[in-house]
């Protein structure tokens, strides 16, 4: 297997690409969220409600396996169909352009891969979750909070299948993975394009950027995870590889279970430590290249028009115009380098 199997051909890159795929990316992600935000004023209980996390009352665990179903079905909807129709305008139409395909390397050895994977990038999870339990090290989400006082019953698990190692690893897989490191990867270089989606991704979980150990923690886990689903993505040119990985990270376990998983990860660590290494080796070598540098542009251009939205009066609506009739015309002068 090549070390890069999901990217288009290099010479089809080109610097349109690269600026209408951030443009694209952020309106397809930032309608998606807007229209899961809007789910909760118009379905009751919603999540918050059923999850007790308002007024401390016992969890519905049904209710909110329903209310979560119901959210990321708006949301991925939304998703999927401005996927489906930018695809078909551009050319990006085939399930391989979205890592939907089968691995090169086939199943058994992709998905061991990306289980070895989850248990090494679990260790930083199940360490916040046994400090929290035996030396808390900060505060609780609210959600930890809910599923530590919880009864671990079939409704419980119906839940966290719902919300946690079950749809989410699917969904985002899809999302993250297949949708925007494969539109990215058009216009950069597959180290570029995963150190952006990867910098995205991290900066939409809000709830972990606090002064807090315990949320830092979990911060530096997720960047590593989705560094490393990046990576499986892009080697493999297949989801299969992530979606095993994140299943086995998002999966809840008791302390006893996380002392366990910490202590399989590290086995696993000693066991495959070359294969890992070498790995880490094809990892370091697409970061640290000056193609990656290309971000740097893109990272200036995405913070000069967050702090006009934020300073300008109106400037969400001079933002969010400006980048819409920007993607449009950039659609109608470069199509997919996919193609």
């Amino acid at each position: 297997m090549s070390e890069i199997t999901f990217a288009p051909p290099q010479k089809n890159r080109h610097w349109l690409l690269a600026a209408s795929g951030l443009l694209e990316t952020a309106l397809v992600v930032g309608l998606s969220i807007i229209a899961a935000l809007i789910v909760p004023q118009f379905w009751s209980p919603n999540l918050g409600e059923a999850l007790g996390m308002a007024d401390g009352a016992p969890p519905d665990f049904l209710a909110a396996s329903a209310a979560i179903a119901v959210q990321f079905a708006v949301q991925y909807g939304v998703m999927a169909a401005l996927v489906a129709i930018l695809g078909i305008v551009r050319g990006r139409n085939r399930l391989r352009h979205y890592a939907m395909t089968r691995p090169q390397a086939g199943w058994q050895q992709s998905i061991g891969s990306g289980v070895v994977a989850g248990l090494l990038i679990g260790i930083i999870p199940a360490l916040v979750f046994v400090l929290q339990d035996v030396a808390p090290i900060g505060q609780n989400t609210a959600l930890w909070t809910v599923i530590n006082g919880a009864r671990w019953d079939w409704t419980f698990w119906l839940f966290m299948a719902a919300g946690s190692y079950l749809l989410p690893p699917l969904l985002e897989e899809f999302a993250w993975r297949g949708y925007v490191l494969g539109r990215l990867v058009e216009g950069f270089s597959p180290g570029a394009a995963l150190v952006l989606t990867t910098l995205i991704f991290a900066v939409l979980h809000v709830q972990y950027l606090q002064m807090d150990a315990a949320m830092a923690l979990t911060l530096v886990g997720l960047i590593v995870a989705s560094l490393a689903f990046a990576f499986l993505t892009l080697r493999s040119g297949s989801l299969v590889p992530a979606i095993a990985a994140h299943v086995i990270i998002n999966f809840p376990l008791p302390t006893a279970g996380n002392v366990a998983k910490i202590a399989i990860g590290i086995g696993a660590l000693i066991v495959y430590r070359r294969s890992i290494g070498a790995e880490l080796r094809i990892f370091t070598g697409m970061i640290w290249s000056a193609k990656t540098l290309a971000i740097l542009p893109a990272i200036v251009g995405i913070a000069a028009m967050v702090a006009v939205a934020m300073l300008v009066p109106g400037g969400p609506y001079w933002v969010g115009g400006l980048s819409f009739v920007l993607f449009v015309s950039l659609h109608f002068i470069k199509r997919s380098a996919w193609v």
